[in-house]
């Protein structure tokens, strides 16, 4: 597998969703909508790194995940963005990395797309994009992030291309 494609939002058919469904439909892969999993969120007992490396104790809808994420060069986030922030969906997910060692990640391309009310360009996508940069730049993944409106049908409308030549863009870089 080459693309593994994670969904944020715990809303069926919202816009996430359709992202998801163009990046998958772009570049193939495995879909994952993280609102049709059990996901519990770390528990900081640091199992994974001082007594079994690179597996956390809890055995839920992640460990299956894991390998997924292993056997990806590439791995894409697509979530709405809630209060500044990711999806719970979203976050607990990422936590979840954790338990994986850096080289488990290290090279592989990492797709982000935020999506919510503001405009593009707001100040809420570029803190996040700083905080996924801090993380890709640690794990020494490669960034290709896009914040962008889709408050609305008539934004979605008015930004759907733009959002297809930026996936296209990203699988090819």
């Amino acid at each position: 597998m080459s693309l593994l494609i994670v969904t944020g939002s715990p809303r069926e058919g919202m816009y996430s969703d359709r992202i998801g469904d163009m990046l998958y439909s772009l570049g193939g892969g495995k879909l994952v909508h993280l609102r049709e999993k059990k996901i519990g969120p770390c528990h900081a007992c640091d199992y994974c790194k001082e007594i079994n490396i690179g597996e956390c104790i809890q055995r839920d809808d992640m460990t299956s995940l894991y390998k997924d994420i292993r056997e990806s060069d590439t791995i894409a986030i697509i979530s709405p963005i809630y209060w500044w922030q990711v999806s719970a969906q979203t976050k607990v997910f990422i936590d979840r990395l954790y338990s994986l060692e850096k080289e488990d990640l290290e090279g592989k391309k990492f797709i982000v797309i935020i999506n919510g009310a503001e405009k593009s360009g707001d100040k809420e996508y570029s803190t996040l994009e700083d905080a996924f940069k801090m993380m890709t730049d640690y794990l020494k993944m490669k960034l290709e992030f896009l914040g962008v409106g889709t408050g609305d049908e008539d934004e979605w409308n008015e930004n759907k291309e733009m959002i297809q030549e930026f996936l296209e863009n990203a699988l090819d870089s």
